[in-house]
């Protein structure tokens, strides 16, 4: 029966209004802008939402003698403080250059070079332009001693809807720190007085104003201060009279006589010629010292016959620091109970010196060699006790005691 029907069609009234939706359409294939409406002009929020800092220039702005501040409400565009980045108005607090008036960018310049800023002030409604500069590094506000006329340049934070046309262009050009005229900028009137001296000026005719250049003063110095050098260092080489090392004084001192380096160069050499004359003496020993630890000899040089005696004195000081250490003893004593099954006790706090151990156990005093023996260590020296194949026990849970007494080596 569905088959006699026929085929079904889209009719117009079925389309109604509001009924198209998203899903309606390809994300893939976009509606093309022609085919769109848009009053783009009537859709500035984008513009007023996106802020903008311009400059806003003042000209021919009188400063009276002694002022450090000047009322500028007036030339405010908009009274607003920009507080932050969101809110239009008048930024304050930033600084701002300053020109004379009718000049390309020529700042003003306090007594020790450094340039006059402004600062935009706001209190109670009213606006001030405030005047600083640099003392000692550090801000301070700064005094206009005579008339003068300023241009100057405020920050206004406003939006791109309404930003001026010549904005970027007029706004954006001069007043630029770092970009000052450089005779003030840079200081050239102190410099100038530095080279020619207080009499000095900056006359800008293009001619020297210097008999000599600086360059050339430097290279004659340098000519003059070689030439020189070369005089003093053949004076001092030649050994002509009333030359060389006889030119250089020295200090006077006890230890020799001269007054100048030549004489004080021969009182030394006399000495030296004396020293090895007495070194040559000192080289050779005749016979044996009486107690025979130094013999007779050439050694060849004072230094040979030293280090014959430093090595018979070594010897002898050994030798003798060995026997010291032996006789300088202590006395020492040990206590140990045992856990079963000793047959030897090692000494803990040192050697002892032989024939000074006294050994006891539980009381009763040990015969050396025949109820102990001593372990010895390589020099001889008493290290600990041996009584094997005897052991140390444990009898009804009372342990064996031993006790030793000793002279104990240092």
């Amino acid at each position: 029966m569905a088959g006699t029907r026929g085929i079904a069609r889209f009719r117009g009234e079925q389309l109604n209004n509001k009924l198209m939706r998203n899903n309606h359409f390809d994300v893939a294939n976009k509606i093309n802008e022609q085919y769109l409406d848009i009053d783009f002009h009537a859709h500035r929020e984008s513009l007023e939402n996106t802020k903008i800092d311009v400059f806003v220039q003042k000209n021919d702005v009188a400063v009276g003698v002694g002022l450090n501040s000047i009322a500028i409400t007036p030339d405010i565009l908009n009274t607003n403080v920009a507080v932050d980045s969101n809110t239009e108005g008048t930024v304050v607090g930033n600084v701002i250059e300053l020109r004379k008036n009718g000049t390309q960018d020529f700042p003003f310049i306090d007594e020790d070079g450094d340039r006059v800023y402004g600062k935009v002030r706001e209190d109670a409604g009213d606006f001030y332009l405030d005047f600083f500069s640099e003392v000692a590094g550090v801000e301070a506000p700064y005094t206009f001693v005579d008339a003068v006329t300023i241009d100057y340049k405020y920050i206004t934070r406003t939006n791109l809807s309404v930003i001026p046309v010549d904005a970027i262009v007029s706004g954006g050009a001069g007043l630029v720190a770092d970009a000052v005229d450089a005779k003030a900028y840079m200081n050239l009137n102190q410099l100038m007085k530095d080279i020619y001296g207080g009499g000095g000026t900056l006359d800008n005719d293009g001619n020297a104003n210097l008999a000599t250049s600086i360059v050339q003063q430097i290279a004659n110095e340098i000519q003059a201060r070689t030439e020189a050098d070369t005089a003093i260092r053949n004076d001092l080489v030649s050994s002509a009279a009333a030359k060389g090392a006889s030119l250089v004084g020295v200090v006077v001192d006890p230890n020799y006589d001269g007054a100048n380096v030549q004489a004080v160069l021969a009182d030394l050499a006399q000495r030296l010629v004396e020293v090895e004359t007495l070194t040559v003496g000192i080289a050779n020993r005749d016979s044996d010292s009486a107690n025979g630890y130094f013999k007779a000899g050439d050694f060849g040089t004072a230094e040979g016959r030293i280090v014959d005696l430093e090595t018979a004195a070594d010897a002898g000081f050994k030798a003798q620091a060995d026997r010291l250490v032996k006789l300088e003893t202590e006395d020492e004593e040990e206590v140990f109970e045992a856990v079963g099954g000793e047959t030897e006790y090692v000494f803990l706090n040192g050697l002892a010196k032989p024939k000074t151990v006294l050994l006891s156990i539980n009381g009763q005093v040990q015969t050396p060699t025949i109820n102990f023996e001593y372990l010895v260590d390589s020099n001889g020296a008493i290290r600990g006790v041996k009584f094997a194949p005897e052991t140390l026990k444990i009898t009804d849970g009372i342990p064996d005691v031993l006790y030793v007494k000793y002279k104990k080596i240092l």
